[in-house]
């Protein structure tokens, strides 16, 4: 059983604690221009829609030109050797999902999919896990899904994960030549794992990490995070070829099985050189941890040298150095900031670290002349010293103006090379190493312990400042703060502190971070207000955990003063100290950053008193999300409410005046006849499904305007009154609609397109042609794909000319939109499983039939559950940033700029679809209780992944026009108040449109894969048509969307033919339309839309009925400044 919610707790003191955070995202120069878009920008999808028979939508085809277009984007990757794994054992005990730590709800279902007769496919090539997967490739061809070589217990593996540029088939082969891609945004840091070469080396290469601190850069449509690699510094060790066998490269690394698989980060072992590092969301340093050598000895004295030695490398030049400096005093400060003191001693002598300034070696060894007014730290004689540090470094940089903190969890010996500084410096260099410290020696004590000779050494390395003096000539960093309206970690005010910060929180990292999520039991806020929590536990471990390279246990000691609470400063106005404790214990607390949304969300479970915004100064810094700030605790609790209960219906009925037309439209679309390929599962996986979703929509409509008509109303309409009800139901009952024989036709129709989808086999097994498969590989449910063929003016009657396993969409990640690559997998199972539940609620015999193999779908994109062997847990969310990513395989191998999505807006739906499928499933499974709780369980699932999707959406996505974050951000730390931050833009103000059209984890532009019209990025964050869209679309944002909505739609019609109206994104306008309360406007507006569009590919998504009807249950708005 998981523990008691109460074990969890919450980040404790109070909001106040934080610490913002820098830039964000991986671009190559800092200096490059931000276009409107990269080069993978589509065209427009062909000007002149095909005709299709009024009563038929055939899908397949349109899929065809839109994957032409994405293929832009996935062309020419390059086919890469994958090396040899491993055989080594995987501890099913860590991959097991942290039982015991977080809570873990139960599984939806412990089924395996090849039980249910799923044909079953490995992958190949980019297609497959590369060999950075190490010991979890081991029995991955073991067809039980059990235990396979050597004992090791297959694992489903992440497809969509943020880190996941760090495991692609180039990271596994050779890190240094991965290039830009190998890149990943752990907020605040873009952190590499590619360190530059080691000058004057011939035998030895430098395996490890760096760490960026990138800049924002914006335009008008575009936004990203961008850095300069030279500013970067880098922190590993040097690994040389001998006695190094095998066909990874020196500096080659793979996921350490020892530590669990986590959404919050990944664990990395390098293959020659025993070292690991911690790779997680939040972290304020970069961690690597140094083992022993394999066939190291100890010499006598204390000395050891037996460890790994640690190599720090930067691409800019030292300005000076301290050593174990007893100051308060940061970066910012003169003693840092200005040329070090000559130290006169012999050639070859250790130098105390009394005088806390260090000198370096030139790189040549040779004396050099320097401008005492411009000096870099360098020894008269160009040889360098050896110092001792007992506890960090402080170096600061000339060209980047970045000053640096390394902390050694163990008395080190150190020495380092410079160049030297130009008496006129220029961006670049001729070097990518300017500055290099060695780690020469591990230092232990006289009298230890045989349990502390076993330590490691850890050594910790975190940004101080960005801009340490303003004087240098790379100003992005400096001009940006100055652009922010408030003081950031690098401000003379908050830097003091920041560095007693880091000093408290030197000593414990996030090791093996989980996520555990708390679901309503029966009878908690059963019906409104139901509340999941989200569990991250950043297992805080200490640098002094002796079992670090041993067993998976933790230093209980050292965590147990790790506090759930707050960093927050004296409540003195005109202070910005923050309140540090002087006892030993100190030195234990644990910190980590936190965007806007965790502030907020922690701040209100802590029941905190409110503080106005002076009495406090919270240490933060800017990212791609917005302000983020430091908070200690190594455990969050983060509660979401679900919200209102999802329901098939909106908050109020159709408005009578709207019952004739509505009427005229179902009695038409009660009609349409799916075609023959549809019912043959002989289609895409994409627009087939919103097909399924469009009848589905037509049925429940047409049900809810007979529950009107019938006058004993039975359905719940929370925002319309007794009054208003009867009169929709008076108009209904004046209106004639389709006969229950003609309804239930229809669901007969709609529950063989959903069936033929959940039978395995293929076609000679009685299923769909292009049938559903599970991927062994990777633990997912994919399809095959449909090679279409058709004779000319019968095209809905085609076939696809393939079978298993001639399976073109698991070969070709253009084919079906990447479905067999993971891409969009919840775009197009929401749809399904949408249809699924329409389909359920009114047949409950056959939901009860095909529940589990509906499940696949819902397992697949939203699994809850470690417990669930045969699906990674939640695919498509980041659960830091609160977002879902769209992007699966191919985005590993090709984005710099990491995991990407487009519609927010399908990413909600598909979330809506899991809850109404619950809803119906508790409905069919009334008396069962064993399935009742199950089906509990999936509609909270998708309340509660809605509910964070809409809030992700609103931050990210949705745009206001006026860039006030300064101000409210500032409030938002100091209030309690739910609704402070409501409309608080993410962006700067430079970006000029009110929608994103595509995010990336470190670019937001303006743009979409499929058409450079400016109405497909607003459009595509409106659909579809659905009762969710209420809590999705903000009032004031709509208002000021839709002016600008109908501008680009009429330019779209103008310059493209008719592309607006032909590709049914006036459909969507008018909508937008009713939202901002233009109930008849809207409704005219729509029944004008010419009838074929909405039976086009274009608008599959919506039917006449459900535009009509989404139109005429939006809120009515006395009056407002919206002009149609």
């Amino acid at each position: 059983m998981p523990p008691a919610p109460n074990q969890y707790g919450s980040i404790s003191d109070d909001k106040e604690a934080t610490l913002e955070l820098l830039p964000h995202g991986p671009s190559v120069n800092v200096y490059d221009h931000v276009t409107n878009g990269d080069s993978a920008k589509a065209s427009s999808v062909a000007d002149s829609p095909s005709k299709w028979t009024r009563h038929h939508c055939i899908s397949y085809l349109l899929t065809a030109g839109i994957c032409a277009v994405a293929a832009r984007y996935w062309h020419h990757r390059a086919e890469l050797p994958l090396p040899p794994a491993a055989p080594v054992d995987v501890n099913a005990d860590n991959v097991a999902g942290g039982e015991g730590r977080v809570p873990i709800p139960p599984a939806l279902s412990t089924i395996d999919p090849r039980s249910l007769h799923f044909r079953s496919v490995t992958r190949e090539g980019l297609a497959s896990p590369s060999a950075a997967w190490g010991d979890y490739l081991v029995g991955r061809d073991d067809l039980d899904g059990k235990k396979g070589e050597g004992g090791a217990k297959f694992v489903p593996l992440p497809t969509n994960e943020w880190y996941l540029n760090l495991l692609s088939h180039r990271a596994a082969t050779d890190p240094s030549k991965a290039g830009e891609v190998a890149h990943v945004y752990t907020i605040p840091y873009i952190l590499g794992v590619s360190p530059p070469s080691v000058p004057d080396s011939k035998d030895a290469q430098m395996a490890g990490i760096e760490l960026f601190l990138p800049v924002m850069k914006t335009g008008a449509t575009n936004m990203q995070m961008v850095f300069d690699k030279n500013n970067g510094v880098s922190l590993g060790a040097l690994v040389t070829g001998e006695g190094k066998m095998g066909e990874t490269s020196l500096t080659s690394y793979q996921v350490d099985a020892s530590e669990t698989i986590s959404p919050l980060g990944v664990s990395l072992k390098w293959n020659h050189v025993n070292m690991k590092s911690h790779i997680v969301r939040g972290m304020p340093y970069g961690t690597v941890r140094y083992g022993k050598h394999d066939n190291g000895t100890k010499r006598s004295g204390g000395v050891s040298s037996s460890f790994v030695l640690p190599t720090i490398l930067a691409g800019n030049r030292p300005r000076s150095i301290l050593i174990d400096s007893d100051s308060t005093t940061s970066s910012s400060s003169s003693d840092i900031s200005s040329p070090t003191e000559t130290i006169v001693s012999s050639e070859g002598d250790n130098i105390s670290s009394m005088s806390n300034s260090m000198l370096c070696g030139t790189f040549t060894g040779e004396p050099v002349d320097q401008d005492p007014s411009h000096a870099a730290p360098i020894t008269p004689t160009g040889k360098p010293h050896v110092y001792t540090v007992e506890r960090e470094i402080i170096f600061h940089l000339d060209q980047s103006d970045f000053t640096w903190v390394v902390f050694f969890s163990k008395p080190v010996k150190v020495q380092c090379f410079s160049d030297v500084i130009p008496v006129v410096s220029v961006p670049g260099s001729n070097s990518e190493v300017q500055f290099r410290l060695d780690v020469t020696e591990v230092l232990s004590g006289e009298e230890k312990d045989a349990a502390e000779e076993d330590e490691e050494l850890v050594v910790r390395m975190a940004l101080l400042s960005e801009c340490t003096t303003g004087k240098s000539i790379i100003k992005e960093h400096c001009d940006h703060l100055a652009s922010l309206g408030y003081d950031t970690v690098s401000s003379k005010e908050k830097s003091d502190d920041y560095l007693s910060a880091l000093r408290r929180g030197k000593n414990m990292y996030a090791k093996s971070p989980l996520v555990g999520t708390e679901f309503p039991k029966e009878g908690d806020n059963d019906e409104d207000d139901r509340v999941t929590t989200i569990v991250f536990d950043w297992d805080a471990t200490s640098v002094y955990d002796t079992s670090n390279f041993h067993d998976k246990e933790s230093a209980a000691a050292s965590v147990s003063s790790v506090a759930a609470s707050s960093l927050r400063a004296s409540a003195v106005a005109s202070s910005t100290v923050v309140e540090l404790n002087t006892n030993a214990e100190d030195e234990g607390s644990f910190f980590m950053f936190a965007l806007p949304h965790h502030l907020k969300t922690l701040s209100n479970t802590n029941d905190a008193t409110a503080a106005s915004a002076d009495t406090f100064s919270p240490l933060c810094i800017h990212t791609f999300h917005g302000r983020t700030c430091l908070v200690k605790g190594s455990v969050w609790s983060l509660p979401v409410s679900h919200g209102k209960p999802q329901s098939f219906l909106a908050d109020r009925p159709p408005v009578p005046n709207a019952m004739p037309a509505l009427a005229e439209a179902v009695n038409e679309d009660i009609k349409f006849e799916l075609s023959a390929n549809v019912l043959r599962g002989a289609a895409d996986t994409y627009f087939l499904a919103k097909i399924l979703a469009k009848v589905g929509r037509i049925i429940e409509i047409t049900k809810e305007l007979q529950n009107l008509q019938s006058g004993n109303v039975s359905y719940t309409y929370p925002d319309a009154d007794k009054s208003s009800i009867e009169k929709s139901a008076a108009a209904a009952a004046e209106i004639t609609l389709p006969s229950e024989s003609d309804v239930e036709s229809m669901i007969d129709d709609l529950q063989a397109a959903v069936e033929i989808w959940l039978k395995p086999g293929g076609k000679e097994n009685g299923g769909g042609e292009a049938e559903y498969l599970y991927d062994e590989s990777w633990g997912g449910f994919v399809n095959c794909g449909c090679n279409y063929t058709f004779e000319k003016e019968h095209a809905g009657e085609g076939t696809c000319s393939n079978s298993f396993p001639d399976c073109p969409a698991i070969d070709d990640v253009n084919v079906d939109f990447g479905n067999g690559w993971y891409n969009d997998h919840h775009f197009h199972y929401g749809y399904k499983i949408y249809a699924a539940a329409i389909v359920a609620k009114h047949r409950p015999e056959w939901g009860r039939e095909y529940y589990d193999r509906v499940l696949l779908y819902i397992r697949d994109i939203a699994n809850p559950s470690s417990r669930d062997e045969y699906f990674p847990t939640y695919r498509q969310k980041d659960w830091y940033l609160g977002n879902s990513w769209a992007a699966g395989l191919m985005s590993m191998e090709l984005s710099p700029h990491g995991r990407e999505q487009e519609s927010s807006s399908e990413a909600i739906a598909a979330f809506e679809g899991i809850a109404l499928y619950g809803s119906a499933m508790i409905d069919a499974f009334a008396g069962d209780e064993e399935n009742l709780e199950r089906a509990r369980l999936v509609r909270n699932l998708g309340e509660f992944l809605t509910s964070m999707e809409v809030d992700a959406a609103n931050r990210y996505y949705h745009v206001w026009g006026v860039n006030d974050n300064d101000v409210k951000s500032s409030t938002l730390l100091s209030s309690s108040d739910a609704e402070v931050d409501q409309h608080v833009n993410t962006y700067p103000s430079t970006y000029t449109k009110p929608v994103v059209g595509m995010m990336h984890e470190t670019m937001a532009s303006f743009q979409t894969w499929f058409s450079n019209q400016d109405v497909v990025s607003y459009g595509i964050q409106l659909m579809p048509l659905t009762a969710v869209a209420e809590r999705r679309d903000d009032p004031e944002w709509v208002n000021l969307l839709y002016p600008i909505y109908e501008e680009s739609c009429q330019f779209a019609d103008e310059i493209s033919d008719g592309f607006c109206s032909q590709n049914g994104w006036s459909i969507i306008q008018s909508g937008l339309l009713a939202e901002t309360g233009e109930i008849e406007k809207a409704l005219d507006m729509a029944s004008n839309i010419d009838d074929t569009i909405y039976f086009s590919d274009g608008a599959c998504g919506n039917s006449l009925t459900n535009t009509l009807w989404f139109i005429s249950t939006r809120k009515q708005v006395p009056s407002n400044t919206v002009q149609a």
